[in-house]
């Protein structure tokens, strides 16, 4: 497992934030899963190839949701940076193991179903398709037979403040601004619950290694987000790899590097600010 992977699963395994996440991204923002209503699930499962072999699969989140001894649903949470076209593949994948295990509870008379929520922190909009037939190349004559299967993606980088304002209510508020590029410092007045997992998640997912830094400059009395940024850029932790990733913006162009593939190169750097960068040098060298 990964650095990324590890920084993810310690975040969003706490049930509080797990609970969160179901809540805004299910219903709306309204509290109808409790914390103590979840119970951890095994991540990891088994399944028999092709070519007749065991092989393992892993999930990154898994949990049941129970309410007075009801098995509600299992749920589970996948992580996504960059856009996946077969993610639809993979999320039968998980879902239909999970399935596949409820067949080994031979005394249970009820079965429960089972939802993925696929959580997407890249720049670009998600494309990729979310049912499987808009994945698979069907033959007309066919195309009644197949079963079509739905995943549930969320655009986390693209959801506005006020989106983000109403569904979330814990740390994961916080990381759902900052990797929607969010960058005033007042919008971050909440208390950090959480702030070892968050921070970590943050940098992994952003690259940023300050924020590492500002992990081991957590006041022990608590604090809010937008305390830490303040701080970190009248430090210039923050400002500075801003300025360096500017530079490298501004060579990259003057060397003749294309817009996409400087965006793709940057991530931390927003795509507005190269296009603004891009432009002002490309005028000037055309005058």
């Amino acid at each position: 497992m990964g650095k990324k992977d590890i920084a993810e699963k310690h975040f969003e395994e706490i049930n509080k934030i797990f609970a969160d996440i179901v809540n805004g991204t299910l219903f709306g923002g309204n509290q109808t899963i409790k914390e103590d209503e979840l119970i951890d699930l095994p991540h990891k499962s088994q399944y028999k190839a092709d070519d007749g072999k065991l092989h393992e699969q892993e999930r990154d989140i898994v949990k049941r949701w129970s309410k007075e001894n009801v098995i509600f649903s299992i749920i589970g949470i996948e992580n996504q940076t960059t856009i996946d076209k077969d993610m639809v593949l993979r999320v039968i994948g998980y879902d239909g193991a999970s399935y596949r295990s409820q067949l080994l509870e031979k005394n249970q008379s009820k079965r429960y179903p089972v939802i993925t929520i696929v959580l997407y922190y890249g720049k670009e909009a998600w494309n990729a398709p979310r049912n499987l037939k808009e994945r698979l190349d069907i033959p007309k004559c066919l195309d009644k037979y197949v079963s079509d299967y739905h995943i549930n993606v969320f655009d986390i980088s693209h959801m506005t403040n006020n989106e983000i304002n109403t569904l979330f209510h814990s740390d994961f508020k916080i990381l759902a601004k900052y990797m929607s590029g969010i960058t005033d410092t007042a919008d971050y007045n909440e208390q950090i619950e959480f702030p070892d997992p968050l921070l970590k998640i943050i940098s992994v997912l952003t690259g940023n290694n300050h924020f590492e830094i500002l992990r081991e400059r957590f006041p022990k009395g608590g604090t809010t987000m937008n305390y830490l940024l303040d701080d970190a850029i009248n430090k210039g932790l923050l400002e500075g790899k801003n300025e360096a990733n500017r530079q490298t913006a501004i060579n990259l162009i003057k060397n003749g590097v294309s817009l996409d593939t400087i965006i793709a190169s940057i991530p931390d750097l927003p795509k507005d600010e190269i296009q603004k960068i891009f432009d002002s040098i490309t005028q000037n060298e055309a005058k």
